[in-house]
């Protein structure tokens, strides 16, 4: 008996080390394929937050030219009747390095605002304001543009 003992054990040499080859194996593709989905689920939060940052900025620049309430400010919404583009630069937001945030407002000309269609001294001027925000580093941009009418006296049948 102990001579097909020493048989039995010398015909399995081998197979064991050959599981556990096949094994390592396959525990290390299942590794590297989810180290990978890993890096790329990290590569989409970070330009989802890249995104959202220039998102923000660039309607927070606008919402900041749109709260301006003195029609003398240069920065004014009504500064820009009857002229060009009005560029404004780098507004007052606190931002991160390298970002950029622009607003450009846009003088539409005259129009009937809603309730005071009949006519008179009061009229309506319609203005575009628009924010743009780069994150040129991370090859991010986004740009809003709001319309706005102000309601006032205007002189009628002229456009400035």
């Amino acid at each position: 008996m102990n001579i097909k003992n020493k048989v039995r054990l010398k015909k399995q040499n081998g197979a064991a080390l050959l599981v556990s080859i096949v094994l390592i194996f396959m525990l290390s593709i299942l590794g590297i394929a989810a180290m990978r989905d890993a890096t790329i689920e990290q590569q989409l939060a970070s330009n989802a937050i890249q995104k959202e940052i220039t998102f923000q900025s660039a309607e927070s620049a606008t919402d900041v030219i749109l709260s301006i309430e003195e029609a003398s400010h240069p920065n004014a919404v009504e500064s820009v009747i009857c002229k060009d583009t009005l560029k404004v630069g780098n507004t007052d937001l606190n931002q991160s390095g390298g970002q950029i945030t622009e607003v450009s407002i846009e003088y539409g000309g005259q129009s009937l605002p809603t309730g005071w269609s009949l006519g008179g001294p009061i009229g309506g001027r319609r203005f575009v304001v628009t924010g743009q925000s780069d994150l040129p580093g991370a090859a991010t941009s986004t740009v809003i543009a709001q319309g706005v009418v102000a309601i006032g006296a205007v002189e009628q049948g002229t456009d400035c």
